[in-house]
């Protein structure tokens, strides 16, 4: 890399030794990097082009790119995501939000009536907990998960998107049981972007996936199927009759959930992503 020490040509540099490692996108990556180490909005740095960097501010920049050139998310770099209108937080270890769910969340926020009481199994950092909290300001949301460090990153997001007087987070793992009393179930909407991989797929996953993103947010099983499973057992104590439920779902797997689903729900849809990919179940009981 160039040793200038002009933002422009330090960030052009970063665009091009990130090319060589590999790394998508790389002039994305390049300024969000440098607007995380400068503490700047990613505009900032054309206008501030001349700009001439400290020699402190160079060693923040340098260990970042260090860093994702060693493949490390850019999002754990940054610290925190936009989702469906909020700021997530992020603890390195938990599931990184993705697009896809998105656009599951902006799916379902059109469908909840007010004042519905949701369960959102396997929250991870909360972003479909918090997304909903905050895009429907009558509705409340019980957010479970089995990894401690989810349920107080949940309760983080929460407090950050000023939603923490709807949002109620708990450690749960309902392969050990049921939902304890204080959940309070059943609920109007449950909706999970639950593991969905088969555990032989973690090997082929990118960098920044499989070394970075704990295994059992990813995989559920040999069959990838575990918590889809468990999650249909449930379905007559934890959903209202003519509740809604929203499940996020693997690619190929749509034969799988409509066979575990369909026999507990009077309706179910399975929608299509962006990218045309069968990815989402939205069904009532």
């Amino acid at each position: 890399m160039s040793e200038s020490k002009r933002l422009i040509d330090l960030l052009s540099a970063t665009d091009e030794f990130f090319k060589t490692r590999g790394i998508d996108s790389p002039r994305r990556n390049a300024e969000a990097l440098f607007a995380k180490a400068l503490q700047l909005p990613r505009i900032e740095l054309y206008l501030q082009h001349d700009r001439p960097l400290k020699d402190y501010e160079l060693d923040q920049i340098r260990d970042l790119i260090r860093r994702r050139a060693k493949r490390e998310p850019l999002q754990y770099l940054v610290g925190e995501v936009e989702f469906c209108n909020a700021r997530i937080g992020l603890t390195p270890g938990l599931l990184i939000p993705r697009p896809e769910t998105e656009e599951l969340v902006s799916t379902l926020i059109e469908r909840i009536p007010a004042n519905s009481r949701i369960l959102d199994i396997g929250c991870g950092t909360g972003c479909i907990s918090v997304a909903l909290s905050k895009n429907l300001e009558k509705c409340s949301v019980v957010a479970i998960d089995k990894d401690p460090d989810a349920v107080v990153q949940t309760k983080s997001n929460a407090e950050l998107n000023e939603v923490s007087d709807r949002v109620s987070s708990l450690v749960v793992d309902l392969y050990s049981g049921s939902l304890p009393q204080e959940a309070n179930a059943p609920f109007n909407v449950v909706v999970s972007n639950p593991p969905y991989l088969r555990t032989d797929e973690l090997p082929s996953l990118e960098p920044e996936v499989k070394d970075h993103e704990r295994p059992h947010a990813l995989a559920a099983g040999v069959k990838g199927d575990e918590c889809f499973v468990r999650i249909a057992e449930l379905i007559p104590d934890i959903l209202n009759s003519s509740g809604i439920l929203a499940l996020e779902f693997g690619i190929h797997q749509e034969n799988r959930v409509r066979e575990l689903f369909e026999p507990v729900l009077t309706e179910l849809t399975i929608y299509r992503d962006i990218q045309g990919k069968e990815r989402f179940l939205i069904g009532k009981r």
